[in-house]
């Protein structure tokens, strides 16, 4: 956890400022987030939670990072196996190279 950042995490933020300002940089934008600290709340928030009510969500087997999708807000994040924040953005089609997002996630959970 980055000291001085957010207080009442669930989980342990990202794992250093170089971390979180490179996923900010890349993703903040496009889910809406102006600060680098709104980032790191959104994807706290959205990964920290207990897994609600039609998201997705698996472990990969080989080295137990939680991945979660809601297709209904388009949000797809990673979650590390102890607790750090991995990512959190809204995937795209033209960048992942599948069909759809629903597709990537498949994808990703088909191979983990």
């Amino acid at each position: 956890m980055i000291p001085g950042s957010m207080a009442a995490k669930q989980t342990r933020g990202f794992k250093s400022l170089l971390h979180r300002i490179d996923h900010f940089t890349a993703h903040g934008k496009a889910l809406g987030m102006p600060t680098e600290d709104d980032y790191e709340s959104f994807a706290d928030q959205f990964l920290g939670q207990p897994c609600p009510k039609g998201v997705r969500q698996f472990t990969r087997s080989w080295n137990g990072d939680l991945v979660r999708y809601d297709e209904h807000v388009d949000v797809f994040g990673i979650l590390d196996c102890n607790g750090f924040i991995k990512t959190c953005y809204r995937p795209d089609p033209s960048f992942h190279g599948e069909k759809s997002n629903l597709d990537y996630y498949l994808a990703e959970e088909a191979n983990s």
